[in-house]
């Protein structure tokens, strides 16, 4: 929701924000469990059958053998995936950690700080402003932290 210029409120509150990627983390953490839950039965299940070859077993166990190795396989990349993106939540988690001290200080800047300050502040939180002088109407395109679907950013007017 918008207010007037002298409001202050975030379009999107720091709690939904950290809300939406913890619970993102706990997913990739659980993912990770699972993989190597799998890969650890994997090669057990490898082990015992080495174990057990025989002569006789040994054809059943070569192609039970195959099919375990292409699982193995498939499961270390799971894993390799995993950790890419759980690199890239660390990342965003990084950006939305300076995002936030942005937002803290942010007040505090626009209220006291000299105007190359305010100006740096602005730039960094208003994407567009179209100046309807006949209407006399400001619309702002202001950036917010998308969340979920969400688009990443919100259109305000605010009449002078």
């Amino acid at each position: 929701m918008c207010r007037g210029l002298g409001g202050s409120q975030l379009l999107t509150p720091p709690f939904v924000v950290k809300t939406q990627i913890g619970s993102e983390a706990e997913e990739f953490v659980a993912a990770r469990k699972r993989a190597h839950r799998q890969l650890n039965k994997i090669n057990k299940t490898i082990n015992n059958l080495l174990d057990n070859i025989t002569s006789t077993n040994r054809e059943l166990v070569d192609q039970r053998l195959t099919e375990l190795k292409q699982q193995k396989q498939q499961f270390e990349a799971r894993l390799e995936e995993l950790d890419r993106l759980s690199f890239s939540q660390n990342q965003i988690n990084s950006i939305v950690s300076d995002s936030m001290k942005f937002l803290a200080s942010l007040e505090f800047v626009l209220r006291e700080g000299i105007s190359q300050e305010k100006l740096v502040g602005l730039r960094r939180c208003i994407e567009k402003i179209s100046i309807n002088k006949p209407d006399g109407t400001v619309k702002l395109t202001v950036r917010s932290v998308p969340v979920g679907n969400l688009e990443g950013t919100k259109e305000c007017q605010v009449s002078l």
